[in-house]
């Protein structure tokens, strides 16, 4: 009996040491897993934290340091097409210059269309101003949003060709679409902004949202670019609302692209810019000589915006002109061998909405249509009479474009600038005065006796 005591006594002694390493063996492994947890976890918190701060150093440092100051005295150019029209000239060229050194920007270009012809082109300020470059009539800016009426023009070239239609569901062109929900959308609502999609601030695809902000990434064909924005949410039914949207502008030239079977760019160049020798008008990524350096500006300082890759949005955004050839452009539309009145209509036509209501923008055909007494952003100098203006303007990384048109007076203003306003008015406005001495000699019933 003593022995099996014994016996059974040593057996709980070793079950209990079993269990009593066991124990340990699990609080050693889970020790070891927490130790490990915590290190893979600091590691992780310091690529975050240097993923972070690395960045914000060194946007820091570049924000800080590379700055020029704006020289006082800057080139003057002027090419002036019609002699009669001499004194209008002076006028608008010293109104670009006092509006280039008022408002501290790099350089600042106009041009100016009548009747068909190209009357005026001024220039003032550096295309470089580091290496003392003089802008010309014939630089090359970045125009933003002003891509948006060069693409319409496509797109009412093709429409007049009878290869669009702006009413058929997209899907009748493009059947491959990347989002099912397009398919119905017509080119009216793209090219008026009122299909659905989303702007930039209502993106919801995230991927898109990163590859939007840091644009770095090379498109090459605008199919590709609707990845962007192919997982986003419709921001409300076709036709029922109004979002300013750039990518329905990129989907709109994919559309065009699919039904004339031909890349945008390739399009683009065959039936607007050579025809209307607009040498300047391509992607603002290809390289160009006349093209300026773009700038951050800071009172009288400036320093290069960082390099950007606008090949995810030609259409919408991406484009690049001189001024004479954005007015040139803008010009074509009053010549109906190049764009019928009918089209012309249908294109300058503020859109409704579904419920019979003009969108709120006043919104066409990628144009923007004003009636207002007094000239854009220039309402101390009130016209005689309300005039009608077909316009667009765009911001992009460096830079602004206004194209402007004025149809009764068969007048057309372009202007270009390599920095950014955060006031569009403080840039666009300066239009009112370069203009007004040519409206003295063409219409000098609409301005005040004291004008």
């Amino acid at each position: 009996m003593a022995g099996r005591y014994a016996l059974r006594l040593a057996g709980r002694r070793h079950q209990n040491y079993v269990l009593i390493c066991c124990r340990r063996a699990r609080v050693n492994v889970s020790g070891l897993i927490g130790y490990l947890m915590e290190g893979l976890m600091k590691k992780f918190l310091w690529i975050l934290l240097g993923l972070i701060v690395l960045p914000v150093l060194a946007a820091s440092v570049y924000w800080f340091s590379g700055w020029q100051a704006l020289p006082s005295e800057v080139p003057q150019q002027q090419q002036l097409h019609q002699p009669q029209l001499t004194a209008a000239a002076a006028a608008s060229m010293q109104a670009l210059v006092d509006a280039r050194a008022e408002q501290s920007l790099p350089a600042l270009t106009a041009a100016v269309v009548w009747q068909g012809e190209l009357v005026w082109g001024g220039a003032a300020g550096f295309a470089d101003v580091e290496k003392q470059q003089p802008v010309t009539t014939n630089s090359q800016f970045r125009i933003g949003s002003s891509s948006k009426p060069v693409t319409a023009t496509a797109i009412a070239r093709a429409v007049q060709a009878g290869t669009l239609q702006l009413d058929t569901p997209i899907s009748q062109y493009q059947a491959d679409l990347p989002n099912p929900a397009w398919g119905d959308f017509t080119l009216r609502q793209l090219l008026s902004h009122t299909a659905g999609l989303p702007g930039y601030e209502q993106n919801s695809d995230w991927v898109g949202v990163w590859r939007t902000l840091v644009k770095q990434h090379r498109y090459t064909d605008v199919m590709d670019s609707l990845a962007l924005f192919d997982q986003a949410q419709l921001q409300y039914q076709p036709g029922s609302g109004f979002l300013y949207s750039s990518f329905g502008i990129n989907l709109a030239s994919a559309v065009l692209q699919s039904a004339v079977d031909e890349p945008f760019l390739a399009y683009l160049s065959r039936e607007i810019s050579q025809p209307l020798a607009l040498p300047s008008l391509m992607a603002a990524e290809v390289a160009y000589q006349a093209q300026v350096q773009f700038y951050f500006s800071n009172e009288q300082q400036v320093k290069p915006h960082w390099p950007v890759d606008l090949s995810q949005k030609w259409a919408g955004g991406g484009l690049a002109a001189s001024s004479v050839d954005l007015a040139k452009l803008g010009a074509a539309w009053l010549d109906p061998a190049f764009i019928s009145a009918d089209i012309q209509q249908q294109f300058w036509t503020p859109q409704k909405l579904t419920n019979g209501e003009v969108n709120d923008q006043n919104y066409a055909l990628g144009w923007r249509v004003t009636e207002r007494d007094f000239l854009f952003c220039d309402q101390d100098h009130k016209l005689t009479k309300a005039i009608r203006y077909i316009h667009h303007g765009g911001v992009s990384d460096g830079a602004q474009s206004w194209l402007v048109v004025y149809p009764e007076l068969q007048l057309v203003l372009a202007m270009n600038t390599n920095t950014v306003k955060e006031n569009y008015c403080d840039f666009a406005g300066q239009a009112a005065a370069i203009i007004r001495p040519f409206l003295r000699h063409i219409a000098p019933e609409l301005l005040a006796e004291a004008e």
